[in-house]
């Protein structure tokens, strides 16, 4: 017998006239089932689930969704979101696969009998499920959002559909390397890396056939000395929010080994100390980068060392022809004009591109041609961008 919404989630209050739902149950009725699931996908699971009462034409249309977005922030207790979860999971039309999985957890809900029960607990044998679904039913795009240790993370490593993985908040337990053989697409957002002893972390070494990755407002453990970035076939990279004393020691130095890169960012960060190889196929460089005015205060040669960590960063990336620097890293450089005597980072820039607080801001000179004066580019050019519509915009929202 087939499912309806009202044995998985409460039915809504329907305060509609009778004219007013025959008149929107025949503009549904004339679009085809392709449109009404792509509408639908838009929409969180359970407010899809609950339309199939709005007309009879989608009452089982939630049942062949492509895309799932399963929330726990919509549940007021945890046995009604399990019930959700388990029934949708049992009942999903398998001959349809799911393209995209969206499964936020980061919001607990708690009946009083069950405050007394970790939440890790409580919700992996959800998460289990979840996992298990992706892995057997083809899922494409798997984003799990879960502030705790996942237990069955490894279950993905070698899902054959899996190509984009979004985790939030999960806890990277020691000696766990992220083995995910088939993805071509990883961010990693709020993450934490947890470490045995003192040494160096390479957690992506046996990502083969990894091009795209973000690393997020990560929190790499203070002992790690050296923080490897290994994938071989990589091309986008983009370390962001990265802040010392929070997120990752200001003496650990980050070492890239892909020869593929060709999109390098490095925004709203500290500056850090990279190693870098040649790389011949970058196009793009976006920098944003910040000094930790507090943990140096007006210490200068300290701030000095990481001045110099950033020009080398740049001298690396430094085959790009297009480079992105914030207002910010500008000047910064133009307060350390002593280290810009040394040759110009970038070999083939142009064109640069500027965000600016208003429109009078003009990059100094001492910096201009620091930046410029290594371009064998026959045409150079100065790109100001405002910030409300360049990098504000520009920049990954995860």
């Amino acid at each position: 017998m087939a499912t309806t919404a009202t044995e998985l989630v409460e039915t809504p209050e329907m305060g509609k006239a009778e004219p007013e739902m025959t008149m929107m149950e025949d503009k549904l009725t004339s679009l085809p089932d392709e449109i009404l699931q792509y509408i639908l996908s838009f929409l969180d699971t359970k407010i899809a689930v609950q339309t199939s009462v709005v007309c009879k034409r989608l009452r089982y249309l939630w049942i062949s969704l492509p895309v799932l977005t399963i929330d726990s922030e919509s549940f007021r207790y945890y046995s009604s979101f399990s019930n959700f979860v388990v029934s949708l999971l049992a009942r999903k039309d398998v001959s349809i696969s799911i393209c995209k999985f969206l499964f936020d957890i980061s919001n607990p809900i708690y009946s009083s009998i069950q405050m007394c029960i970790d939440s890790h607990d409580l919700f992996e044998p959800l998460v289990k499920g979840v996992i298990h679904h992706v892995v057997d039913h083809g899922v494409q795009h798997l984003s799990l959002h879960f502030p705790r240790i996942v237990d069955e993370l490894p279950q993905l490593f070698y899902c054959q559909s899996l190509k984009t993985l979004e985790l939030r908040e999960i806890i990277i337990l020691p000696k766990t390397n992220l083995d995910f053989l088939t993805l071509t697409t990883l961010h990693l957002v709020k993450c934490s890396f947890i470490l045995d002893g003192e040494g160096t972390l390479d957690p992506f070494q046996c990502c083969f056939n990894l091009k795209n990755l973000v690393i997020s407002d990560c929190r790499i453990p203070s002992r790690v000395k050296i923080f490897v970035i290994s994938a071989p076939q990589l091309t986008n990279l983009t370390v962001s929010r990265i802040e010392h004393s929070r997120n990752v020691n200001p003496n650990c130095k980050i070492v890239l080994t892909s020869t593929k890169i060709t999109s390098f960012k490095f925004v709203e960060s500290h500056i850090l100390e990279f190693s870098i190889p040649a790389l011949p196929f970058i196009e793009n460089v976006d920098v944003d980068a910040a000094l930790a005015d507090d943990l140096f205060g007006t210490v200068r040669l300290a701030k000095r060392k990481f001045i110099l960590h950033l020009i080398e960063m740049l001298r690396a990336v430094g085959g790009a022809e297009i480079v992105a620097l914030s207002f910010e890293t500008i000047i910064m450089l133009s307060k350390f004009l002593d280290v810009l005597h040394c040759p110009s980072p970038f070999s083939r820039m142009k064109v640069l591109k500027v965000e600016v607080p208003h429109d009078s801001f003009t990059i100094p000179g001492e910096v201009i041609t620091f930046l410029s004066s290594g371009s064998a580019a026959e045409v150079f050019k100065v790109e100001y961008l405002k910030k409300h519509q360049g990098r504000a915009q520009g920049r990954l929202n995860i």
